[in-house]
């Protein structure tokens, strides 16, 4: 049975020379292989080994959570989760993520709500419309969340902190 016991993992900003395991990594997840710009990523690194990644990708007119990628053998350890709360941590205004949607639960615990797609900002709302089509024919569906700090107190909807709980992807 594999060890599911959360995993103590270091945190860092990406750079230059991370940019191929990026790649590798998103490539091998089957997400979105543009705007992988290596400084907006955070790198979780275990036993000098990079283990995960994820990016706020900027847009001009909106900030989206992506390119989220855990090494499968470590999944469900809590990875995935201090990689979204340290990205979330830096953002001051409000963040949106397509995902599966039967991950929807998962980002719901960081404070992401479902939005219908229509009414997000482009282009994630031709992303989502594209993905839902494509989806389709093979039965899955794109959901589309946002997620907005509260400005009186530095903290995200429904008050957990980039401190919070949760465990990984």
């Amino acid at each position: 049975m594999a060890d599911r016991s959360r995993l103590a993992v270091t945190l860092r900003r990406a750079t230059p020379s991370d940019q191929p395991v990026i790649r590798r990594l998103v490539h091998q997840a089957r997400l979105d292989p543009t705007g992988l710009n290596w400084p907006a990523f955070i790198i979780a690194e275990h036993n000098g080994a990079i283990v995960g990644v994820g990016q706020v990708r900027p847009y001009p007119n909106c900030r989206e959570l992506g390119s989220l990628v855990v090494r499968e053998d470590l999944r469900g350890r809590g990875i995935g989760g201090q990689i979204i709360r340290a990205l979330l941590a830096e953002e001051r205004g409000t963040v949106y993520l397509e995902c599966r949607d039967r991950l929807v639960p998962y980002y719901a615990r960081f404070g992401f709500v479902e939005i219908p797609w229509r009414s997000a900002p482009m282009p994630l709302r031709f992303k989502a419309g594209l993905g839902n089509l494509l989806g389709r024919l093979f039965g899955i569906r794109i959901a589309v969340m946002k997620w907005e700090r509260k400005p009186d107190s530095g903290q995200h909807r429904r008050g957990e902190g980039p401190s919070g709980g949760g465990h990984g992807a």
